[in-house]
C-alpha cells in the first residue's frame, strides 16, 4: 500500500470510525485526523508549544532554585522564554546569551538579583567586561520585569568608582526593562552600550547611581520613571556618534539627588530630548554638556552634529533654568512633544509597547 492509499483509509477510518478500523496503523493515522481538530477546538496547545515557563524559587518549590540555572537550561531556539523569579535576594550574576528571554520577579521590592562587584578588580583578572556586571547581556529581545539589580560594592565599600548593575554588549539590542529597580553603588549603573544598533526601552523604573548611572550608546527611550544621583556630577550619558538619529529620550519622569548633581553630558555625539519631567531644586545650574580631551587628541572626538538638547514642558514651573526651556521649535523637524513617542525613537523599527503587552499577555495565560 502506497502513501497516498494509506492515507485515503486513514481518512475513511476517520469518517466511518476510527475506533473499528482492523489495521492498526491506519487506525492510529485515523484517530490522529480525529484528535486533531478537538485539540484545537478545545484550545489545547500543541505537544511542541511556542513558549517556554520556567520557575525559580530559593526554598526549592520551583524547577530551580538559580536563576542562571534555569537560563542554562533554555534549549538554543527562538522561542520565548519566560523565566518565573520568587522573592528573596539572589546573590548571583547573570549572562544571558540566548535571544528572547524574559526574567520575571514577583515584584521589585522582593525578587532582587544582587552582587557586590568593582570594574576594575574585575579586570585585573579577566580579559574584558563579560561578567563584570550583575546582569551580563550578549543577547537581544531580553526583558527584565518586576525586579531589582543591584551592584552593592559602593555601598559595603564606599568606592564609588565604575559598577555595573547591568552591561550589554556590543550584539545586544531591544532590551526592556519595566517596573524595575537599577541601582548601584558607583558609576555606570546601566550601561547598554551597542553602539550600531542598540534600541532600549524602559518604563516605570527606578534608577540609582553616581555619575553616567545611565548611558545608553544607539537609541534608547525612558518613560515614567525615576533618577537618583548620588554624586555632583552627570546623571545621563549617550553616545550617538555612528548614527544623526540616534538619540536618548526621557519623559514625564523624576530627576533628584544630592546638591549640585547634574543633568547630563557626552564624550561623542549625543542627542538628547526631555520632556514633561521634573527636577528637583537640587540639579546645578549646569546644561548638557560635552567632556573634551584638549590634552588628548587621540580621545577627542570630532563633533560632526554639535550640541542637540532639546526641552519641552507641560508645565514651565519645571523649567527651573533658563536652558531648560520649551525648545522643540528649534529642531530641524519642528516636532511636537506628542510626536515624541518610543516608536518615534526607534524611527519606527521596533514597537516595544506592543512587545511588553505581548508578554504580558503570555503571563495571564495559565
Amino acid at each position: 500500500m502506497d502513501t497516498c492509499d494509506m492515507l485515503f483509509h486513514a481518512f475513511l477510518c476517520f469518517v466511518f470510525g476510527a475506533f473499528s478500523c482492523r489495521n492498526p496503523v491506519l487506525r492510529w493515522l485515523g484517530l490522529s485526523l480525529l484528535i486533531l481538530p478537538l485539540t484545537a477546538i478545545a484550545g489545547i496547545p500543541p505537544h511542541n508549544t511556542p513558549v517556554i515557563r520556567l520557575t525559580v524559587a530559593k526554598e526549592g518549590t520551583a524547577d530551580f532554585k538559580s536563576i542562571q540555572a534555569a537560563l542554562n537550561s533554555l534549549p538554543n531556539n527562538t522561542q520565548q522564554a519566560l523565566i518565573l523569579i520568587g522573592p528573596g535576594v539572589y546573590a548571583e550574576k547573570l549572562y544571558l546569551t540566548r535571544d528572547k528571554v524574559a526574567l520575571i520577579g514577583e515584584d521589585r521590592e522582593h525578587t532582587i538579583i544582587q552582587v557586590a562587584e568593582l570594574r576594575s578588580n574585575w579586570l585585573k583578572q579577566h580579559p574584558d567586561d563579560w561578567g563584570s556586571a550583575v546582569v551580563n547581556i550578549r543577547a537581544s529581545d531580553i526583558t527584565l520585569l518586576r525586579l531589582t539589580v543591584k551592584n552593592s560594592y559602593g555601598e559595603l565599600t564606599g568606592d564609588h568608582e565604575h559598577q555595573f548593575a547591568i552591561r550589554g554588549f556590543e550584539t545586544a539590542t531591544r532590551i526592556i526593562t519595566d517596573d524595575c529597580a537599577v541601582i548601584a553603588g558607583g558609576a555606570d549603573t546601566l550601561s547598554l552600550w551597542n553602539k550600531t544598533d542598540g534600541m532600549y526601552y524602559h518604563r516605570n523604573c527606578y534608577f540609582e547611581g553616581h555619575t553616567d548611572m545611565v548611558c545608553p550608546r544607539g537609541w534608547a527611550f525612558f518613560t515614567h520613571s525615576t533618577f537618583v544621583n548620588k554624586k555632583a556630577y552627570a546623571t545621563l550619558w549617550h553616545d550617538g556618534e555612528l548614527d544623526e538619529h540616534q538619540k536618548l529620550v526621557v519623559r514625564d519622569s523624576h530627576f533628584d539627588g544630592v546638591p549640585g548633581f547634574m543633568l547630563g553630558r557626552r564624550h561623542y555625539d549625543g542627542q538628547f530630548y526631555l520632556i514633561n519631567n521634573r527636577y528637583s531644586p537640587n540639579m546645578a545650574d549646569k546644561p548638557i554638556f560635552r567632556h573634551t580631551y584638549p590634552t588628548e587628541p587621540a580621545r577627542d572626538r570630532a563633533n560632526r552634529w554639535g550640541d542637540r538638547n532639546y526641552f519641552s514642558h507641560q508645565d514651565h514651573v519645571n523649567a527651573i533654568y533658563p536652558w531648560l526651556a520649551t525648545n522643540l521649535l528649534q529642531h530641524p523637524g519642528a516636532i511636537s512633544a506628542d510626536q515624541i513617542t518610543a516608536r518615534w525613537t526607534f524611527d519606527h523599527r521596533w514597537d516595544p509597547e506592543a512587545e511588553l503587552d505581548r508578554l504580558y499577555r503570555l503571563l495571564e495565560q495559565k
